[in-house]
């Protein structure tokens, strides 16, 4: 059988047309299509070998008794055009057809036979119409779902048991999965999705007839959150250069359950944008939301921003110097910390967390800044805590002399220097009394070699204001200074230890003899 193929649907609206058949007591129905198309999307597979596009698709397919369809999400299987019409479309070269299809059909294809369960008594039922519309705007969808059912006469006070009876039980029970194209709107949004619409009921007491019909309106479908969202953004750069990006999120609720389902999407919302703007720019600076009376819907605005005196993260300042000290380049850092919060606690709270955690990004911004070509180490440090401002500012000398190198033993710095007097021959100078002049005899005897090895510590405090003291003493520190003289036989002949507990400071110096 020949098949019409159309992916690009720009409308369309579906009325189903019902007829009791007294002596089968079942309904056979009429579905009626109306559609517009770009004309640009369409196929007709008229045989095996032969595929026809644009107008001479609708031309031909027109003129088939039966076809197949596929019109977006809704499928045809003896399908019927009834009419069509060109026209142009609104971009250049474009052109739109307007199609109406209709296909007769049993009940039982559609309902597997249940629909008549749905209606009490009907034999009583002289109408019943059912028509679904859907319409797309831009980022704005609308389906529309109306529903009429009149009675006999003789239904009597009857009908209106039977009436809501049959609303219950189908309009709420029986809910087809009717939409069109997959647009990231139209296909989460179909009957079946139960969401959210304005129901308005009307009764007719003297003419035995109810009507319903069912509106939703939404934007692009958020389904994991059950809303309809309308998302916009722009970006501004200030003055100063600093890039200003602000989000603008409009939120319609799919449930019942309106208010949680809003604050709940709210929730999401920001957490989504914080994260996709994190690298870039961080945490929010502005969140505003305003929520309906009724909570059906409301309106969220998130703002970032590049410029740090609006970020709500922590504000990180920081400056450096360089500076030659003998032959070692010295590298000075003065970093503050502040971070804001609802009271001095939670600011000096979120403040300590940023320093802790930024700390290993110090040796970073050296680099940055003067970016060295030696190693260093750090040399020094000086922290101020101030509460009730909710700040840190703190200190840090680097030193490209890696004396300072962190150790295992806890010490800061640890540096030793070496003073030596090498052994040379003896020589004696006397005066020759016969010629009265100086003479030198030199001995194959050497003179004592001399070596002083000074060692220097810092430790941390947190070590104990001994343990500076303790490590220049150890076995370990001592071959090391030992090790220094480079000499096979010495002698200590003085060791001394000058000790600051206040700083956690202490030297050590051994003097040497050598022979």
């Amino acid at each position: 059988m020949a098949s019409l193929i159309v992916n690009n649907v720009l409308s369309s609206s579906v009325q189903i047309e019902y007829t009791y058949l007294d002596s089968d007591e079942l309904f056979g129905y009429e579905v009626i299509g109306t559609y517009e198309i770009d004309i640009s999307d369409i196929n007709f597979e008229q045989n095996d070998t032969t595929l026809l596009a644009g107008r001479d698709a609708i031309e031909t397919a027109y003129e088939k008794p039966n076809i197949v369809a596929r019109i977006g999400a809704d499928e045809y299987l003896k399908g019927r055009i009834q009419s069509f019409s060109f026209d142009a479309g609104s971009l250049v070269g474009s052109e739109i057809v307007s199609i109406t299809i209709q296909e007769s059909r049993r009940l039982d294809d559609y309902s597997g036979g249940d629909f008549t369960k749905f209606i009490p008594n009907p034999h009583l039922v002289s109408s019943f119409n059912e028509t679904y519309n859907f319409n797309r705007n831009g980022g704005d969808y609308t389906s529309t779902r109306n529903i009429s059912l009149a009675y006999k006469q003789e239904a009597g006070s009857q009908f209106l048991n039977d009436a809501k009876t049959f609303l219950t039980n189908n309009y709420f029970g029986n809910r087809p999965s009717l939409g069109y194209q997959e647009d990231g709107i139209s296909e989460n949004a179909k009957i079946d999705k139960e969401f959210r619409g304005l129901i308005i009921e009307e009764y007719d007491l003297i003419g035995l007839s109810v009507s319903l019909s069912e509106v939703v309106n939404s934007s692009f479908i958020d389904q994991p959150n059950h809303v309809g969202k309308k998302h916009t953004q722009s970006i501004t750069i200030e003055q100063k250069g600093f890039k200003d990006k602000k989000h603008t999120i409009e939120l319609t609720s799919l449930r019942r359950d309106s208010e949680n389902v809003i604050t709940s999407a709210i929730k999401e919302s920001v957490a989504e944008l914080v994260s996709l703007e994190a690298v870039e720019y961080g945490t929010p600076y502005l969140i505003e939301k305003g929520i309906t009376k009724d909570g059906n819907s409301a309106t969220l605005t998130v703002a970032f921003s590049t410029d740090p005196n609006k970020s709500q993260d922590e504000l990180i300042s920081y400056s450096g110097t360089e500076t030659k000290q003998g032959r070692f380049i010295e590298y000075g850092l003065s970093i503050r910390y502040k971070t804001k919060g609802k009271d001095n606690k939670e600011k000096f709270s979120e403040t300590k967390k940023t320093w802790v955690e930024s700390q290993t990004l110090n040796p970073t911004r050296i680099q940055r800044l003067f970016h060295p070509l030696q190693p260093f180490v750090e040399k020094s440090r000086s922290t101020t805590f101030a509460k009730s401002e909710g700040t840190i500012n703190e200190n840090i000398v680097f030193t490209t002399d890696l004396s300072y190198k962190d150790e295992e033993d806890g010490l800061l710095k640890f540096k030793t220097t070496l003073q030596k007097t090498h052994k040379i021959d003896r020589v004696e100078k006397f005066l020759d009394i016969v010629n009265l002049q100086d003479q030198i005899v030199a001995s194959d005897k050497k003179t004592v070699g001399k070596a002083t090895v000074t060692a220097e510590a810092v430790a941390s405090q947190s070590m104990g204001i001994y343990h500076v003291k303790d490590v220049l003493e150890s076995e370990a520190r001592t071959t090391e200074m030992n090790d220094l003289v480079d000499e096979s036989v010495i002698h200590i002949i003085d060791d001394s230890i000058n000790l600051n507990l206040g700083q956690g400071k202490a030297s050590r110096t051994i003097q040497y003899l050598f022979i």
